[in-house]
């Protein structure tokens, strides 16, 4: 039984800040998909099919925040005590995907289509939740096995174990949420104490697959790259290596490029964006807010990001238990390397992918997944006695 003081310690302890940031950003990406498909440079098109989503996002706005309450409030140890149930779940789910998802039929598989009562379907990208799914099952096998894990044998278990996910979420195809799987799986390892030795071989065996991936891109005809990736991947890579300005493959990068540059020191004002960007709701909706905020708001949005990454780290610093350690370092990894990524293709830093901003890009699953995984770190944070732990469970 939970005693009332602990509830009242918990309330104490509850980092408001993170959670009224959590807020205040999905509120501002509302706002932001709002204006990327209400401009004059837009098509007619376009607009209709687009104008409508900032209502639908205000919902996933508000049934996120709801979810991300629902989990602050649950013992993360009660969840990960299914790690192994949350495991299955995702292979289960990716696997679906790829056989009856959404667009199966033309090699897309990235949504399925899930039963809702009174509602009916709702289409759930399972590669999304895959991203807090390897964050729990991580942290609790790495708990388990963290005075053994450094060992070979276990060392060549964990590969298959994020190698597997990753590589149906890669056949999806979406290549952003594969790498995101990958980075946060390393770090948390990372965080668990993996030693040198494994980090030194895995660099080298990096090298040489950096290496192998760069010489045969520079053939005409790959001899390996066409069967792990497709055709348009590989295209928006040699783009970014080498582009070309007016081609279908770079012009979306060189409009944002120049809805970046227009914005200048302050930007042009709420509303008064005028570069035209395909799918900026989702892709680009960084750019989005720089053309209208300029230099100023967009060092401002990516502060308060890297304020709830130290949010984080802060929390997994003083998270009781290992397992609750390694989940909020690896929620500060997932909004560290998407933010990256994501700005990173607006300003052409890195080749252009589909890696949604936190809290902002639109979407039902990412909102939710960037929620719950928020909440979860927000349950970690939350005092506990330790001689009172036992008792709680």
């Amino acid at each position: 039984m939970i005693k009332k003081e602990a509830i009242i310690r918990g309330l104490k302890s509850f980092d408001y800040l993170l959670a009224l940031m959590v807020i205040g950003i999905s509120a501002f990406g509302v706002a932001m998909i709002y204006t990327s498909a209400n401009h004059i440079g837009m098509p007619a098109r376009e607009a209709l099919a687009f104008g409508h989503l900032w209502r639908l996002q205000r919902m996933h706005v508000i049934t996120g925040g709801i979810l991300m309450f629902v989990f602050a409030a649950i013992d993360y140890r009660l969840i990960t005590r299914a790690f192994l149930i949350i495991y299955g779940t995702m292979l289960v789910l990716l696997v679906a995907t790829m056989l009856v998802g959404a667009g199966a039929d033309t090699n897309v598989a990235r949504w399925l289509p899930i039963p809702v009562p009174v509602i009916g379907f709702i289409s759930l990208q399972p590669s999304e939740f895959a991203k807090v799914f390897m964050i729990l099952f991580l942290a609790k096998f790495l708990e388990i096995k963290k005075d053994s894990f450094n060992r070979v044998g276990w060392i060549l278990l964990i590969v298959p174990i994020i190698g597997v996910p990753f590589v149906l979420i890669v056949r999806q195809p979406s290549l952003s949420a594969a790498l995101v799987v990958l980075f946060v799986s390393l770090v948390i390892m990372f965080a668990a104490g993996l030693k040198l030795r494994y980090i030194v071989i895995g660099a080298i065996l990096g090298a040489i697959g950096v290496t192998l991936f760069w010489l045969d891109l520079q053939r005409n005809e790959p001899l390996f790259l066409d069967l792990i990736m497709h055709d348009y991947q590989i295209r928006r890579i040699r783009t970014q290596l080498n582009p070309v300005p007016g081609s279908d493959y770079f012009l979306q990068i060189e409009n944002s490029i120049r809805a970046v540059a227009a914005g200048g020191l302050t930007g042009r004002g709420f509303g008064n964006n005028e570069i035209y960007l395909i799918f900026a709701h989702n892709d680009l909706i960084f750019s989005v807010a720089a053309e209208q905020f300029g230099f100023v708001g967009s060092v401002a949005l990516i502060g308060v990001i890297m304020l709830m990454v130290i949010k984080c780290i802060l929390i997994a610093i003083r998270a009781i238990d290992f397992q609750g350690r390694l989940i909020a370092t690896g929620v500060a990894a997932l909004l560290i390397f998407q933010t990256f990524v994501h700005v990173g293709v607006g300003t052409n830093m890195v080749p252009a992918t589909g890696m949604p901003f936190p809290f902002m890009s639109y979407g039902g699953s990412k909102m939710w997944v960037h929620m719950i995984a928020v909440g979860i770190v927000l349950n970690v944070g939350l005092y506990r006695d330790k001689e009172e732990i036992d008792q709680e469970i």
